[in-house]
């Protein structure tokens, strides 16, 4: 190799710039020495050779060079100890190499690399080698070739990297991926079913729980001067009984259809839903002589239809729950960066701060004999409120009325207006 010589093409390098400097690349410098001198500079390329010998096996990236003329192969340190053989047992030929490659791959590298000497580009591809002990393993080569003054390559000087462990992480995700996918799809397909099933067993209840209702009322009507005072007590529990099973139907049918039979989310207006579920609760509140009072309330982006039934279900559960004075509550708002956040406070009965995460769950209930109730008015308010991307919690003190709150994502192009 002369001072003509070139690398072919010196586009995309890439790793293989780590062996520019290194000794089989360049040809030894013609100049005169001193004794002193020459020694120095052997000192220092023996240096230099172990720190690249070093940095080659931490990162599993070994240089070879491979001179096209002659057919001589040359291998770093590094590259003997990823294909797992010894200097002398290997033929240090680009044959003795593809022996080496494992044979499913060896056409492809064999085409790869003879096309990139070819047309004097970059040699870079992902193969599998083939071990002595039977072992394989995944390695990543790329190269460039050096020319002489008439452009013809004469050497090739390349990488070796072992990406194996690389190669089988990524297998490695790409099946749990894969897996997850497809639990994911058969959660998606038995949430479904079960939907379906909750929505045609709640229907079917239904009627006859009316017909059973529904006659019993007939009943007591036509024959009430027939029946004892006893008879007239258990048509009440079957009456009873019966309407509360409905209902609990209906919030089971509810519950089930929040996410499947949702509206779309866009801009509402927090304050007509309010007043919605107001005027829903008219009985219980005149009843009850509860006093309400509601600062400025910022518009959301909300389903308006959940977000109704989201402050019908906090306005009576805060009704509900009170010592035997007239209910006050009061609604408030502010905006948290990008979120409003909503409170709803009453000066009622309160409870254990330990059960504040337990209230949200489908069919519990705190009071389950003193308060009616079917245990899922919180359930289904935390998840409208998780629909909307929003969180939902309480505080309470025993005897000191609680406060819940709750976050849904602002319509910054929109405001209430204040009213009491």
């Amino acid at each position: 190799m002369n001072h003509e010589s070139r690398i072919c093409d010196l586009s995309e390098m890439g790793d293989v710039d780590l062996i520019k400097n290194h000794t089989l690349f360049h040809p030894t410098a013609l100049r005169q020495m001193t004794e002193k001198e020459r020694k120095q500079a052997e000192e220092e390329i023996r240096e230099s050779g172990e720190s690249l010998a070093r940095a080659q096996e931490i990162a599993h990236v070994g240089s070879w060079e491979l001179d096209l003329v002659n057919d001589e192969l040359a291998w770093s340190d590094e590259i003997y100890r990823i294909f797992g053989l010894n200097p002398q047992e290997f033929g240090a030929t680009y044959e003795g190499f593809l022996k080496s490659v494992h044979p499913d791959d060896r056409e492809m590298v064999n085409k790869a690399y003879t096309d990139s000497v070819e047309s004097k580009t970059p040699y870079d591809v992902v193969h599998r080698i083939l071990r002595p002990d039977g072992e394989v393993r995944f390695v990543h080569e790329k190269s460039v070739d050096v020319c002489d003054e008439t452009g013809k390559a004469i050497r090739s000087v390349g990488t070796v990297q072992d990406i194996t462990e690389r190669v089988q992480t990524e297998e490695r995700l790409k099946c749990l991926n894969e897996s997850l996918k497809q639990r994911t799809l058969e959660l998606a397909r038995s949430n479904k079913d079960l939907e379906q099933f909750v929505y045609i067993a709640s229907h079917d209840l239904q009627e006859p729980l009316r017909t059973i209702s529904n006659y019993t009322k007939l009943l007591k009507r036509r024959y009430d001067d027939k029946f004892d005072s006893d008879a007239k007590e258990f048509m009440d529990f079957i009456i009873d009984g019966s309407t509360r099973m409905q209902h609990l139907i209906q919030d089971i049918l509810e519950f089930s259809r929040i996410d499947r039979k949702g509206k779309e989310i866009k801009e509402a207006d927090t304050l007509r839903a309010l007043k919605k579920a107001i005027s829903n609760l008219n009985a219980v509140i005149e009843k009850s002589r509860t006093s309400l009072t509601y600062n400025d309330l910022p518009e959301v982006m909300a389903d308006e239809t959940q977000l109704v039934r989201l402050f019908q279900n906090l306005l009576d559960n805060a009704i509900k729950f009170h010592d035997g004075r007239p209910p006050h509550i009061r609604i408030f708002a502010e905006r948290l960066r990008g979120e409003c956040l909503f409170a709803i406070r009453d000066k009622g009965i309160g409870f254990n701060p330990k059960y504040a995460e337990r209230i949200f769950t489908i069919f519990q209930r705190l009071h389950r004999d003193e308060y009616p109730g079917t245990g899922l008015g919180l359930a289904i308010s935390r998840r409208i409120v998780e629909r909307h991307g929003g969180q939902i919690w309480a505080e309470s003190r025993l005897g000191s009325g609680s406060t819940f709150y709750f976050t849904l994502p602002c319509n910054d192009q929109g405001h209430g207006e204040a009213g009491e």
